[in-house]
């Protein structure tokens, strides 16, 4: 099981199993209703292009909130100055692109508390080869 370390979210994602379902199939086993489970399995597919792991995993994904026909999606990256922020965004908006009700995704980008490796999960440092 995944732990994702949510430290200044209310409504944490709920750890969920890798999984290559596209939007549409996801939601073709929950009658169309987005979840953050659903989200959250879904972002286990936008890879941080400079590293080579998933977003989740790397623990760079602090929150999920599902409301109202809105997605929010707080979370951090490496470092303040990380060159494919709009990348790494894009990616989020095509991997959660085809959820019905034409929701409005919004990604926000927050420093506090700051991404450290502590945050990864075992299978992110298994990947690095930081564990076996």
């Amino acid at each position: 099981m995944r732990t994702i370390i949510t430290p200044t979210i209310e409504e944490p994602a709920s750890p969920v199993e890798e999984s290559t379902a596209t939007a549409g199939d996801a939601l073709g086993l929950l009658g169309g209703q987005v979840t953050r489970a659903t989200v959250a399995d879904l972002l286990y597919q936008v890879i941080d292009p400079e590293i080579g792991v998933n977003i989740v995993d790397l623990g760079l994904v602090f929150g999920i909130r599902v409301v109202d026909g809105e997605i929010l999606i707080t979370m951090t990256l490496t470092t303040p100055g990380c060159p494919l922020a709009g990348y790494i965004e894009d990616s989020i908006h095509r991997a959660l692109w085809g959820l019905p009700g034409d929701a409005t995704i919004k990604v926000d980008i927050v420093w506090d508390p700051p991404w450290g490796p502590e945050l990864m999960s075992d299978q992110a440092k298994i990947e690095l080869g930081w564990m076996r």
